[in-house]
Order: structure tokens, then sequence, then C-alpha cells
């Protein structure tokens, strides 16, 4: 005999494995999108500096700032994505061993109010309401992005004044 509330369970299932699935292509087409935007910077900087022009090198610092605008595009959508795991995994009663709690934790991003790795403590109610806040502007991977620009626009500088490159 079937339980009145299988089909109800095997629906939450499957939106379960689609928000997984969901969150998965994001992060590939951020880290796809990002490694090709690094490639083309490489090039761009690579050809700037054998050719000694330094426009080039100021166009390719805007490279990082679109790899940044990527980033916290996909962010803004990846964490709802992870509410929403961990709301589905709190209705089928998954406490112990949840993904969703561990896409948390290791998101590169901080999440504010700051869940820490009690996140599985949460009870229900807690967890229907909760709202992760992602801070973007600071989090690890946007400190390293601003790095990059900033050494990019002081090579540019630097052929200007210092290596004597031409502007165009």
């Amino acid at each position: 005999m079937v339980a009145p509330e299988a089909p109800d369970d095997e629906s939450l299932r499957i939106e379960l494995q689609e928000a997984q699935v969901t969150y998965r292509q994001y992060t590939s087409q951020l880290t796809q999108t990002a490694g090709i935007f690094i490639a083309a910077d490489v090039a761009l900087t690579s050809y700037a500096f054998s050719q000694r022009i330094a426009v080039i090198l100021l166009a390719g610092s805007a490279f990082p700032i679109f790899i940044l605008v990527v980033y916290m595009m996909t962010a803004s959508i990846v964490g709802p994505l992870i509410d929403l795991v961990l709301r589905i995994e709190r209705r089928l009663r998954v406490r112990k061993d949840s993904l969703g709690a561990t896409l948390a934790r290791t998101a590169p991003a901080k999440i504010i109010p700051a869940v820490g790795s009690h996140i599985e403590d949460l009870n229900d109610e807690e967890v229907y309401h909760l709202n992760l806040k992602w801070e973007l502007r600071w989090s690890v991977i946007s400190i390293m992005i601003y790095a990059g620009f900033a050494i990019q626009i002081v090579i540019f500088v630097l052929s200007l004044t210092v290596f004597r490159y031409r502007f165009l």
C-alpha cells in the first residue's frame, strides 16, 4: 500500500534534484566564462608586451571587471538555489549529511547572517524563513579580482611612464 505522502515526496525529490542540477550548471558556467576571460586577458597582455602597445594593456584590464560581473550575477542566482535546497531537504526530513548545508558552508562568498557550521541545527521554521544574503563585494574571490584589476592598471601606467611603450 502506498502512503498518501508518496507522490508529494517524489515531486519534492525531483525538485531537489533539479535545484542541484541548476546549481551545478551555474557554477560550471561561471568557471567556463572566467576561464575564457582569463585566456583572453592573457592573450591581450602577451600581445601588448610583444608589440609594446600600452592601450592594449588598458583594454586587457577590463577583463577582471567582466569576471567580477559574471561572478556577482551567478552568486545572486545561486544563493536562492541553496535556500531552496535547504527548504526542500527539511521538508523531506533530511537532517544529517545535508547537501544544502554543505553548499552554504562552502560558498566562496560571505553569508549574511553568518550561519556558520551549525546550519543543520536550525529548526524547520528558521530554515523556512531563512533568506541567505551573500556579501559579494568583499569576499575572497572579489578581493582577488580587484587585485588583478589594480595590478593590470599599474602595469599599464608603468608601461607608459617607465618602459616608454607607445599608447597606440
